[in-house]
């Protein structure tokens, strides 16, 4: 059985959690309540604590808090419910607030978050609204959606707090033991950006930003796998938090040239039963990069670019036969034309192709944003189309296609 925070924020619906809370005391959870004060105004602490046999808790300070509090209920947690989760919280959570002891202990916390919004549709349906979900959907929440109805201020529409059974199997598939369709298994990973320098402080580089390669190894180690993770390393790359009680099995290379991630990774290669070369390298290096620093001119200056190693080449020219190889392929235009030439040229199992955004453009696939879409294909024909989806998402159906 689990221990469960539930957070309820400012909402008439924050009455319903009495009923959650009696259902997973009935299943034999440890339940431990948290109140915003909004959320008092809406539902007695005594009911809660009845139905829980913990008193509730709301501050940050007085004589019976003591200052490492949230730490303790955040270390205690198995899981973290955020319900009824108002337009307030989801902002704040999203922000990293913690202004009371609910959102510093959802700071503090490395337990799962669940997270029921409830709110007016017109609240709901604000773009600022929309943005701070998908962050959270984006850091690994999830979320129970809100149902449409009758609600209480007497408009119809979206926004009201899911049913409680909805609520409560939500929080059970939570708590269910993940696959672990990769344990055994050790992988080794390249991600984020590659550099070369120009001169004693400058380089060229490009716009990863290492998001679909950490999705990618925080999935692998929620299925319990070992990742080997050679990171280019730059201003902005993202790193992968490992879930609970995974962070042994993540050991993480920082490298920033192209030739450093090849030389990390062959080292490395011996010890895997796959590959996933999810680096942005830079094909093209500076050949003879000045060892002080350029001084401004008034006159044009030429830079002789070379081709840089193929660090995905190199890996796979190294490789045993019973090593499979997953690539990815950012391209701007004919991705799956594009992304199904690299797979026969490097001779890959697998390779996900995804459109990034032309210069001057933005996009909501590729790099620096959160979200990603695109083809996965296999070296035997097959064809997956994965919809737009947090990165997060796209990697848990990247690994369920090829785990």
């Amino acid at each position: 059985m689990a221990n469960i925070l539930i957070a309820a924020s400012g909402s008439i619906s924050a009455y319903k959690i009495a009923d959650v809370v009696s259902e997973l005391g009935k299943a034999g959870h440890q339940v431990q309540c948290l109140l915003t004060a909004s959320a008092r105004e809406f539902v007695s602490p005594l009911v809660l604590e009845t139905l829980s046999g913990r008193t509730v808790r709301g501050d940050l300070f007085g004589p019976d808090v003591s200052g490492t509090e949230h730490i303790e209920l955040a270390r205690w947690a198995d899981l973290m419910v955020v319900a009824p989760a108002s337009a307030n919280m989801l902002a704040r959570l999203a922000l990293g607030l913690a202004d009371d002891l609910p959102s510093t202990v959802a700071l503090a916390s490395e337990a799962p978050l669940l997270i029921a919004p409830a709110m007016n549709t017109v609240m709901w349906d604000k773009p600022v609204v929309q943005r701070h979900l998908a962050e959270l959907v984006a850091r690994g929440a999830q979320v129970v959606p809100p149902a449409s109805g009758l609600l209480a201020c007497g408009e119809v529409g979206m926004g009201k707090l899911a049913p409680v059974a909805d609520i409560v199997a939500a929080i059970a598939a939570a708590l269910a033991p993940g696959r672990q369709d990769l344990a055994g298994q050790r992988i080794l990973m390249t991600a984020g950006p590659t550099t070369t320098p120009i001169d004693a402080v400058r380089y060229i580089t490009n716009h990863s930003t290492g998001r679909m390669g950490a999705a990618m190894a925080e999935e692998a180690l929620r299925r319990g796998a070992v990742v080997d993770y050679v990171l280019g390393v730059d201003k902005g790359v993202v790193r992968p938090n490992p879930p609970r009680g995974s962070a042994g099995r993540l050991h993480v290379v920082d490298v920033r040239t192209a030739e450093d991630m090849a030389a990390a990774a062959l080292d490395r290669l011996p010890l895997a039963q796959g590959v996933v070369a999810s680096a942005a390298v830079m094909d093209y290096a500076v050949a003879a990069p000045s060892a002080h620093k350029l001084k401004r001119a008034a006159a044009a200056i030429a830079l002789d670019m070379v081709p840089s190693i193929d660090v995905l080449g190199a890996l796979r020219k190294a490789a045993r036969k019973d090593q499979w190889f997953l690539g990815f392929a950012a391209e701007t235009d004919d991705v799956e034309a594009h992304g199904l030439g690299k797979l026969a040229a490097k001779g890959l199992d697998f390779l996900f192709a995804n459109e990034v955004a032309r210069l001057g453009a933005g996009g909501e696939t590729g790099f620096a944003v959160d979200t990603n879409a695109g083809v996965l294909l296999s070296a035997s024909g097959e064809r997956y189309e994965l919809a737009l989806d947090s990165k997060a998402g796209i990697a848990r159906r990247i690994w369920d296609i090829i785990a």
